[in-house]
């Protein structure tokens, strides 16, 4: 496989097709990933025309050995369209939501191309790191995850197209909740338990990497990227996962944790909206409740994981989200409001 970089994509384009053979090309390497080659291609002669290329890495960057196999990036290029099929024929102006659009595959060397966002667009988490908290914004989170979970809701084709869930496995389950398992074995039947729980229900389409720096900003709306660990699960993985990351900046920012709490609120209220309506109230309370725990093991394994967040480096606040993951595992709520008030008295108190 031809690993592509800033100095040979401009030649591999060409080789392709995907660009005219003597036009001008800028090429740039994105960061924020770890798992695939991402590279910004612009081109001064085709306004409008840039487009990002993607290529898949077997061994994702991290400090400690993390493989994954490589036909990943198929299975992202059909949970994209996927997710185009479920949000495309939307008319709804008050949620303006996108996903990219595939525009070549070359399947030998394991790469697609795929429009761009705007140039003028912004990464939620840096918004967020910078203590730029929006409420609005984390309801329409909210209402774009809870829209791709109802509109997939024990949906028999979206399971049949995306029912493996071995890239889930390698990238999710294995280097978070197994990982915190075995690095802390006194607590590995919670951790087991919950690995069960979520291979156990199968409700509907889950992206599993839904997260601040997976939702892009701009005037055009809500751009989400990032699919290749999407497949038909367990929704409640999707709701502890980002959460998870609203709750370590509240961590990250404690005393001043309070708006990154109101943006959890946020997210639920727009989440509520779209699935709410569309499911039975027996299975909307349990959702809530797996949730929550899949939010502890999130939580815990950015911790003690493998994929550990990187803005987090005091060690007493890395040990009150520790033990406050801990404890919810070992005793756990069966809603947001009381991990909040837990979450206040339990990490937030002792850091004021």
């Amino acid at each position: 496989m031809l690993l592509l970089d800033e100095h040979n994509t401009s030649v591999y384009l060409r080789q392709v097709g995907w660009v005219e053979p003597t036009e001008p090309l800028e090429v740039q390497v994105l960061a924020g990933g770890v798992s695939n080659q991402v590279l910004y291609i612009a081109r001064p002669r085709h306004p409008g025309g840039d487009f990002v290329v993607k290529q898949v890495r077997e061994q994702l960057r991290v400090p400690e050995p993390w493989f994954s196999r490589i036909d990943r990036i198929w299975r992202e290029v059909e949970v994209m369209h996927v997710c185009d099929g479920l949000l495309s024929h939307d008319n709804d102006p008050s949620l303006r939501v996108h996903t990219p659009r595939i525009l070549h595959e070359d399947r030998a060397q394991y790469v697609f191309a795929m429009t761009a966002a705007p140039r003028e667009h912004r990464v939620w988490k840096r918004d967020l790191l910078a203590e730029r908290v929006e409420p609005e914004i984390a309801r329409q989170c909210g209402r774009l995850l809870g829209r791709l979970h109802a509109r997939s809701w024990n949906n028999a084709a979206v399971a049949a197209r995306l029912d493996d869930r071995a890239i889930f496995d390698e990238l999710r389950l294995d280097p978070y909740y197994r990982t915190v398992a075995q690095r802390h074995p006194a607590d590995a039947p919670l951790l087991e338990r919950l690995v069960d729980s979520v291979l156990a229900h199968r409700r509907a389409l889950v992206h599993a990497d839904f997260s601040p720096k997976n939702l892009l900003l701009s005037d055009a709306g809500l751009l989400m990227v990032d699919f290749e660990t999407g497949h038909y699960g367990d929704p409640a993985f999707d709701l502890g996962f980002f959460l998870s990351h609203l709750m370590l900046k509240a961590t990250h920012f404690a005393p001043r944790h309070e708006p990154y709490l109101e943006l959890s609120r946020a997210f639920w209220r727009g989440y509520r909206s779209e699935l709410w309506p569309r499911i039975p109230s027996d299975e909307s309370a349990a959702l809530e409740a797996r949730g929550v725990l899949n939010f502890a093991g999130c939580s815990w394994a950015r911790v003690d994981g493998k994929s550990q967040v990187e803005y987090l480096t005091d060690e007493r606040r890395r040990d009150l989200l520790r033990q406050f993951s801990r404890g919810l595992l070992r005793d756990p709520p069966h809603d947001w409001s009381t991990v909040l008030a837990r979450f206040t008295d339990e990490v937030a108190k002792p850091l004021s």
